[in-house]
């Protein structure tokens, strides 16, 4: 039997819109619940449940009525999904990567999003004289372009590759990791797969 899922968060589109497009992208179908006012309170952390910290998810432990699941949040934020009404999985960034995983967007994105946005981010680069998006110094774009290069660098989803056709983000991102400021964090920095 499928999945069911339920996606809760406040009215406006906010942390959860990507997450709302990731299931519209996949075409996969979810409650999602918008919560207003005084319902926001109903939603509050269980201290019996038990949370995995590190993984930012929840399964409850006893067989809990989905009204009563739903009544409660493990860190008291939001963006909150559940699924099958037992599971429960917090932060915008976990829940994003849980459903890129279930719906397999990390082939999608190496085959058809990431060269479309490589030639849209080669295009800036060298419109700007190549070595950085915006101005003549390091600046928050190139920052997070670097990060999110440097992110999907080392995954096994995106194999080896990633800079085919692309030699001008390649040289980017290079470049960057040999800024000194930048290569001294780098190299002190701890390890993580996220």
């Amino acid at each position: 039997m499928p999945a069911k899922y339920k996606l809760s968060y406040f009215e406006e589109r906010g942390r959860a819109e990507i997450l709302r497009l990731l299931f519209a992208g996949a075409g996969q179908e979810f409650e999602d619940e918008r919560l207003t006012g005084d319902s926001w309170a109903a939603f509050k952390p269980n201290n019996n449940d038990i949370c995995d910290v590190q993984f930012t998810f929840c399964t409850y432990k006893d067989n809990i009525q989905a009204s009563h699941v739903l009544e409660k949040t493990p860190y008291g934020q939001m963006p909150m999904l559940t699924i099958d009404s037992k599971t429960m999985i917090n932060q915008t960034g976990a829940i994003a990567r849980f459903i890129a995983r279930e719906f397999e967007y990390g082939k999608k994105l190496n085959t058809e999003v990431l060269p479309k946005y490589f030639a849209f981010m080669a295009k800036l680069l060298n419109e700007n004289g190549g070595k950085y998006l915006v101005g003549s110094k390091l600046s928050l774009a190139d920052l997070a372009f670097f990060d999110m290069l440097d992110k999907i660098t080392g995954s096994k989803v995106m194999g080896a590759d990633l800079y085919k056709d692309f030699d001008g983000i390649k040289t980017f991102y290079e470049n960057v990791q040999k800024l000194p400021k930048i290569k001294s964090y780098l190299e002190k920095r701890l390890p993580s797969d996220l």
